[in-house]
C-alpha cells in the first residue's frame, strides 16, 4: 500500500502543478505584452515539454498493466457492472491516451524544429525575465 513517501501519484500531481505554474508565468500582461517575449524562450519551452510528453505513453502503459494484473488476480470489485467491463474500458482509454501522447510528442518535436531558426528583431526590454 502506498504511503505519503511512496505514493507514485504524487509525481503526476507535481507535473500538473508545474504546468499550471508555467501557464501562469506565461499569461499575457495586462498591457498587451505577450507572456513569452522571445522566440528563444518559445524554443526552450517546447524543448522542455517534449520529454514530458515522451514519457507519458510508458506511464499510461504501466497503469493499464497494473489494472489488468489486479483484474487477473481477482482483486477488483465494481459498484455496478462487472470488474471486467470497467477494466477493459479503462485499459482501452489508456491505450488511446498512449496514442495521443505519442502524437503529441511528435507534434512537439516538429514545433521545436520549426521554432529553432527563429530569432527576435524587436526592441529589447531589459526587465524581461525570459531572455
Amino acid at each position: 500500500m502506498a504511503n505519503g513517501q511512496t505514493d507514485p501519484v504524487r509525481h503526476p500531481r507535481k507535473a500538473a502543478e508545474a504546468v499550471r505554474a508555467f501557464n501562469r508565468a506565461t499569461l499575457p500582461a495586462r498591457d498587451g505584452r505577450p507572456g513569452i517575449a522571445y522566440p528563444g524562450t518559445v524554443y526552450r519551452a517546447i524543448g522542455a515539454f517534449t520529454p514530458l510528453a515522451h514519457r507519458l505513453p510508458q506511464a499510461f502503459d504501466q497503469i493499464a498493466m497494473a489494472l489488468a494484473d489486479l483484474h487477473k488476480a481477482g482483486h477488483l470489485t465494481a459498484d455496478h457492472g462487472t470488474p471486467a467491463q470497467h477494466t477493459a474500458a479503462a485499459c482501452a482509454a489508456l491505450r488511446e491516451a498512449e496514442r495521443h501522447a505519442i502524437a503529441m510528442t511528435e507534434a512537439l518535436e516538429r514545433a521545436h524544429s520549426a521554432s529553432s531558426p527563429l530569432g527576435y528583431s524587436g526592441p529589447i526590454d531589459d526587465t524581461d525575465d525570459d531572455l
